[in-house]
């Protein structure tokens, strides 16, 4: 089989050999031009210069909590859970599932302490309904989210609404909460904060 693709490759590398031996890829003559004329600067096709769009997600900014983080892309980890920030100042974003303003459910989780004391979502639980959610795209758009509600779950739960496809754009934050257990070496629940885009 391989002898027959190389084959083939050959033959139509020789064919396009051919073609352009007997002039088909010659390009077009240009059009004459008058005498005495000069190409107008005018007449010229003016190029725009293009944005670079990167739709992923680099901050996340809550303006009525003091969050301003840097968003890390992460996906599972060994134990097939959220994997976390490998800073406790940022957040991560889960990779396998929607960017933030995509249509389906974004999500963005992040430590509420640290060994030293606060972490990025110490004042997750002070979000009320309404409140603004932003996140600052690599290409510099932000995307707005607004606060619609949330809830506490336990830290073991599976909860396959938030994986779920949908044509809305939702965010949800998600962080520690609860006891610690020093058995699992993690809060015993999960407070989860949703958001809908503006």
């Amino acid at each position: 089989m391989r002898g027959r693709l190389s084959a083939a490759a050959c033959g139509c590398v020789i064919a396009a050999g051919v073609f352009v031996a007997i002039g088909f890829f010659t390009p077009p003559a240009p059009a004459p031009r008058a005498v005495g004329s000069s190409p107008s600067l005018a007449a010229q096709p003016s190029v725009e210069p293009t944005a670079t769009v990167d739709p992923t997600p680099a901050r996340l900014v809550i303006p009525s909590i003091g969050v301003d983080a840097r968003v890390e892309a992460r996906g599972l980890d060994s134990n097939r859970d959220l994997a976390t920030a490998t800073d406790f100042r940022n957040v991560a974003w889960y990779d396998l599932g929607p960017r933030p303003g995509d249509p389906g459910n974004a999500i963005l989780n992040g430590h509420v302490n640290w060994w030293t004391g606060d972490a990025v979502f110490t004042r997750l639980d002070q979000l009320r309904t309404g409140d603004v959610i932003r996140v600052m795209r690599a290409d510099h758009v932000a995307v707005t989210f607004k606060v619609t509600g949330k809830q506490v779950v336990d830290a073991g739960s599976r909860i396959a609404s938030l994986f779920a496809p949908s044509s809305r754009s939702t965010l949800t934050l998600i962080t520690c909460t609860g006891a610690w257990n020093p058995l699992t070496q993690s809060d015993t629940r999960r407070l989860l904060v949703s958001a809908s885009i503006v």
